[in-house]
């Protein structure tokens, strides 16, 4: 295994200052990707992302690498949302949605 390239060391005000110079993320972009994929898992088991979230999380079927990589892009789903409908001050535990994810966006003109 080839040895890893060590970069000089930096500063913190010049980590900082890297940080805050890259753009924010296109949120629709994301938002549009992730609806993508939530819609092609819900096709595929003929189940609502969030009804899977109820059954599957916590289970010992959450371990299988499709039902996994399904909750890990339904939480993406739901901090997104939250952060793009929700005011900041808002707690990550608020439950919403009460359609497929993927209906609610298209429904509000978000995609």
């Amino acid at each position: 295994m080839p040895k890893r390239k060590k970069s000089p060391p930096i500063t913190k005000e010049q980590f900082l200052a890297r940080v805050m110079s890259r753009e924010e993320p296109d949120r629709g972009k994301i938002i549009k990707e992730i609806l993508e994929e939530l819609h092609a898992y819900e096709m595929k088991y003929r189940m609502r992302s969030e009804i899977f979230f109820k059954l599957i999380v916590g289970t010992p079927l959450e371990d299988q690498d499709d039902f996994l990589d399904w909750a890990m892009c339904y939480r993406g789903y739901l901090q997104v949302f939250q952060s793009q409908v929700m005011p900041e001050s808002a707690t990550a535990d608020v439950k919403i949605l009460s359609a497929s994810p993927f209906r609610m966006f298209v429904k509000n003109g978000l995609v």
